[in-house]
C-alpha cells in the first residue's frame, strides 16, 4: 500500500508549510495526481487521516483531481491522452499507429496545489 508513504510525505510537507504560515488550523487541502500512480483515493484519505490525527491537519478534507496520462508516439510523433479503465494504464499506451515506441509525458504528478489554513 503505497498510499501511506505518499500520505506520509504530504503529511511532512504540509505541516512544514503550515509552520511557516504560522497556521493554526489546516482545513482543507487540494491535490493532483496522475492516474499512472494508481492512487486510491479513499485509502490515501484514511491514511491521511490516520497519521494527521493530533496535528493541526487533523480533519482536514482532501480535494483530489486526477489527471490523465499523456503520452508521446515516438514513431508517428502524435501525442495522446490514454485512458486507464480498470486495467493498468501503461497497457493501453499503443498509439493508433499501431506502435508501442511511445514516451509518458505526464501521468505520473503527486502535487499539493494548495492548502487551506486557519490562522491565528
Amino acid at each position: 500500500m503505497h498510499e501511506l508513504s505518499l500520505a506520509d510525505g504530504m503529511l511532512k510537507t504540509i505541516l512544514d508549510a503550515a509552520e511557516k504560515e504560522k497556521a493554526k488550523k489546516v482545513k482543507l487541502i487540494k491535490l493532483e495526481m496522475g492516474e499512472i500512480l494508481l492512487v486510491n483515493a479513499d485509502q490515501l484519505t484514511f491514511c491521511f487521516d490516520v497519521i494527521s490525527k493530533d496535528t493541526i491537519a487533523e480533519g482536514a478534507k482532501l480535494e483530489i483531481k486526477f489527471l490523465k496520462p499523456r503520452v508521446h508516439c515516438n514513431k508517428c510523433e502524435k501525442e495522446f491522452t490514454i485512458s486507464s479503465g480498470k486495467d493498468f494504464p501503461i497497457l493501453h499506451m499503443i498509439c493508433e499507429c499501431g506502435s508501442n515506441d511511445v514516451a509518458v509525458l505526464s501521468g505520473r504528478e503527486f502535487n499539493i496545489k494548495s492548502i487551506v489554513i486557519e490562522e491565528d
